[in-house]
C-alpha cells in the first residue's frame, strides 16, 4: 500500500473501532429508551461493518493473487450493500425519536427507505452476474462501467434526502443537539457521495461517515445525560412524596384508637398492638430517607407489622397469606408496603365483608418476582394513566422500581375481581 492507502485504511479501522465502542456503550445504557437504543445500536454496528469492509477493500486493492481478488470483490460488494443498509437503519432511529417525543405520532416513511435498500441490493446482485455498474478487474482494481456507474450514488442520494426531509419537517420534536446530529449525520455523507461521484478514489465519504457517527453518538450521550438528570429530579420528588405519604395520619389515628379500645377491653392485646405499632414505626423511620434498595426481609417485616395491626382493626374481615420462597434480593423501600396498603385500603373499601391479601416472592430464571394480590373490589387500570392524583403511591412505586432496580411494576385489575400487582427485579 502507498501512503494515501495507509491513511485511508487507518481512518477506516479507527472508525470501525469507534463505532463498535459506541454500540457497546449504547447497549450498556439502553434502559432509558430500549427501542431507540436498539435501532441506533444497529446503525452503529452497520457503520462498523461498513468501515471494516471498506478497510479490507483498501488493503487488498491491487493484490493480483486469486485470493486477494476474491476478497477485494466481495468486500467491495459488502461496502455498497452496507452503504444502502445504513440508510433505513438511520431512518428507523430518527422515526423513533419523533415517535417518542411526539407522544406516539407514528411515521412509516422508513418503509420507503427499506424499499430503496431492497432495490439497491437487487441491483448489486444483478451487477455481480452481469456487470453494468462496476467490476473488479484481475489486478483487483475498481473499474466503473460507463453508463450506470452513477446508480449507487443516486440510490444513496435518494434515501438520504428522504430521511433528511422528514427529519427537518419534524425537527421540532428533537432536542437541539439531536437535530444538529441527525442533520450532520445525513448531510456530510451526502456531500461525500457527490464528491465520490466525480472522484471515486477520494476517502471523503469515509471521513464524513466517521465524523457523523461521532456526532450522532455524542448526541445520544447528551440525551442520556439529560435523561439521568430528569430521572434524578423525579426520584427526589418521589422521595418527598414518599415521606409525606408514609406519615399516614389516618392510619396512626386509627391505630391509636384501636389501642385505646384494647386498653379498656383487652390490656394484653393492647400491649401486643403497641409492640407491633412500635416495630412498624421503627421500620418506617429507619428507611424513610434511605437512598438505596433494602433487603426484602426488612421490607416484609414492615409489611407484616402493618398487616397485623390492620387484621385487628378488620377482625375476620381480612385474611393474610404469605408464600415467601426467595429472600436473597433487595427492593426499593416501601415498595411492597405501598402495594399492600393499596390492597387493604382500596381493595376492601366498598363494604366487602371479607377479603384476602396474599404476598409471595419467588425466583424465576434470572428474575426475582414479588406478588401482592387481593380479591377485593378491583379497579380500572386506565385510571393509573388518566388520574395520577388518585394513584400517587403506585406511580411513585413504579418510578422507584424502574430507577433504583431497573425493574418493572405490572398491575392487573378488574372491577369486582381484585388486583394482582407484580414487581419484577432482574439480577
Amino acid at each position: 500500500m502507498d501512503l494515501p492507502q495507509i491513511i485511508y485504511f487507518s481512518i477506516e479501522i479507527w472508525g470501525a473501532f469507534f463505532s463498535l465502542i459506541a454500540a457497546l456503550t449504547i447497549l450498556l445504557t439502553r434502559h432509558f429508551d430500549k427501542s431507540g437504543s436498539r435501532k441506533l445500536m444497529l446503525a452503529m454496528l452497520c457503520s462498523a461493518a461498513l468501515m471494516t469492509c471498506d478497510g479490507i477493500s483498501v488493503f487488498f486493492r491491487g493484490n493480483v493473487s486469486q485470493t486477494g481478488n476474491i476478497i477485494e470483490r466481495w468486500s467491495t460488494f459488502a461496502v455498497y450493500f452496507l452503504s444502502f443498509l445504513i440508510i433505513p437503519l438511520s431512518a428507523q432511529y430518527v422515526s423513533q425519536i419523533i415517535y417518542k417525543r411526539s407522544g406516539g405520532f407514528k411515521l412509516y416513511w422508513e418503509l420507503v427507505e427499506w424499499g430503496i435498500f431492497i432495490f439497491g441490493a437487487v441491483m448489486l446482485i444483478i451487477n455481480e452476474i452481469f456487470p453494468f455498474i462496476f467490476y473488479i478487474d484481475d489486478a483487483s482494481h475498481f473499474v466503473r462501467m460507463p453508463y450506470f456507474f452513477w446508480l449507487p450514488s443516486l440510490i444513496g442520494f435518494t434515501g438520504i434526502l428522504t430521511t433528511l426531509a422528514v427529519a427537518l419537517q419534524y425537527s421540532r420534536y428533537m432536542l437541539p443537539i439531536e437535530r444538529a446530529a441527525v442533520v450532520s449525520f445525513l448531510t456530510l455523507p451526502l456531500f461525500g457521495i457527490i464528491i465520490k461521484l466525480f472522484n471515486p478514489e477520494t476517502p471523503f465519504v469515509t471521513i464524513a461517515l466517521v465524523i457523523s457517527v461521532i456526532i450522532l453518538f455524542v448526541s445520544y450521550e447528551a440525551s442520556y445525560v439529560q435523561f439521568l438528570v430528569e430521572k434524578e429530579k423525579k426520584l427526589s420528588e418521589d422521595k418527598l412524596k414518599l415521606v409525606n405519604r408514609q406519615m399516614q395520619p389516618h392510619f396512626i389515628f386509627n391505630t391509636l384508637t384501636l389501642i385505646r379500645f384494647q386498653c379498656l377491653t383487652a390490656p394484653n392485646d393492647a400491649a401486643q398492638t403497641v409492640s407491633e405499632f412500635s416495630n412498624y414505626l421503627r421500620g418506617i423511620t429507619d428507611y424513610l430517607t434511605e437512598e438505596d434498595c433494602i433487603s426484602v426481609e426488612a421490607e416484609l417485616e414492615i409489611v407484616k407489622n402493618y398487616l397485623l395491626i390492620q387484621s385487628k382493626r378488620f377482625g375476620d374481615g381480612i385474611k393474610v397469606e404469605y408464600d415467601i420462597r426467595e429472600t436473597d434480593f433487595e427492593v426499593p423501600p416501601f415498595s411492597i408496603q405501598t402495594l399492600t396498603e393499596n390492597a387493604v385500603h382500596h381493595g376492601f373499601k366498598s363494604g366487602q365483608s371479607k377479603g384476602t391479601v396474599r404476598i409471595s416472592t419467588k425466583k424465576d430464571d434470572n428474575k426475582r418476582i414479588v406478588t401482592v394480590e387481593d380479591n377485593g373490589v378491583g379497579f380500572d387500570t386506565n385510571e393509573l394513566k388518566n388520574k395520577e392524583k388518585s394513584s400517587v403511591g403506585i406511580t411513585n412505586t413504579r418510578n422507584r422500581v424502574e430507577i433504583m432496580c431497573k425493574g418493572e411494576l405490572i398491575i392487573e385489575s378488574e372491577p369486582g375481581k381484585g388486583t394482582h400487582a407484580v414487581i419484577v427485579i432482574p439480577e
